[in-house]
């Protein structure tokens, strides 16, 4: 340690230099973990933000609430979710939300003080909508009532909630029979229902997987871009001191003091990187606007910023392998008896 710290700082430029760059890399990743993070929030939040666990879906929907029919009438005794995509017009322009009907009289969700026909809508819908402002299906002319607004999206959308009550009104005045998308909690009317946690159905969203899936991959491809470039750094700097590492072992310094040294100098490197991008993800955060999909979750930095550690101290094996290579007296210019 001793040894490594006395390196680091008698050539600082050469390791600020390296540091920079690994505080980039480890930057970038970082960054889109963030993005990631906020982009899976933003896909599902509404489902977040409702205070329940447990849903009973109709068995043939795949997991998506937009796909379960579960045939009930008006009065049934369950408490049920409808979830339902429309197209309304606000001032005579269309604009795409989500319809989450739930329960009035339970706190799963912010409807508790709405009368029939009244909504809650995200803010991201509109700027211009107001107390009293109505929202109008554009499939069947169904005039919704502006009563507050709460947060909420769905699918990359904005979401307008509302009650069961004014949920089987809309679909009779629609002249569609009765349904909904899940019946919510452990009992269900179904024997062959599809249960279903709070992240299941949001995992289950159209395009979560998908988008999931290529920031996984973009992030795994950093990982390693990252832990390459720092093992060809530390082997460059490696083979540019073997002169000094010669005479080190020649006076009789152990090749594992040595290699100590230079994870050492890895680990600290590496772990200042880390702790430096997540501390610039918080101000970063602080900083957007809150329109952008971004979110900082510690949990997933650490793990991400812990693997990168990992993998540079696997990286460090090659650097460390060329040190265990080094002959004292070739180096230094001798012969080898």
């Amino acid at each position: 340690m001793q040894l490594g710290w006395k390196e680091m700082w008698r050539q600082k430029r050469k390791f600020s230099m390296l540091f920079v760059i690994t505080f980039l890399i480890v930057m970038l990743t970082t960054l889109i973990t963030g993005l990631a993070d906020g982009l899976a929030y933003d896909n599902g939040s509404a489902l977040h933000e409702l205070n329940a666990t447990t849903y009973q879906l109709d068995p043939d929907s795949e997991g998506q609430l937009t796909r379960s029919f579960i045939d009930v009438t008006a009065n049934t005794s369950n408490e049920t979710m409808s979830v339902r995509p429309l197209t309304v017009t606000i001032d005579g322009k269309k604009e795409e939300v989500t319809l989450f009907a739930l329960p009035k009289d339970s706190n799963i969700g912010p409807v508790s003080a709405l009368r029939k026909g009244e909504v809650v809508f995200d803010p991201s819908l509109s700027e211009n909508l107001g107390l009293g402002d109505s929202l109008i299906d554009f499939a069947s002319n169904y005039r919704f009532t502006i009563a507050g607004e709460a947060s909420g999206r769905y699918s990359h959308g904005p979401v307008i909630y509302t009650t069961n009550e004014t949920w089987f009104d809309y679909l009779n005045q629609s002249e569609q029979r009765p349904y909904v998308s899940a019946e919510i909690g452990t009992e269900s009317t179904m024997s062959d229902a599809l249960v279903m946690s709070q992240q299941d159905l949001i995992e289950s969203v159209p395009g979560y997987s998908a988008e999931q899936s290529t920031f996984t991959m973009m992030r795994a491809f950093l990982l390693v871009i990252g832990t390459f470039i720092l093992t060809a750094f530390f082997y460059l700097f490696t083979l540019q001191k073997l002169p000094e590492l010669g005479i080190l072992k020649a006076i009789g310094l152990s090749p594992r003091i040595i290699g100590r040294a230079l994870l050492f100098q890895v680990i600290v490197i590496v772990s200042a990187a880390v702790a430096t991008s997540i501390g610039v993800m918080y101000v970063v955060d602080a900083l957007i606007p809150s329109s952008l999909p971004f979110l900082v979750d510690f949990g997933h930095l650490a793990l991400f910023g812990s693997m990168f550690i990992f993998l540079s101290v696997l990286g460090a094996l090659l650097p460390l392998w060329k040190l265990r290579q080094v002959d004292a007296i070739e180096i230094i210019g001798g012969k080898a008896s």
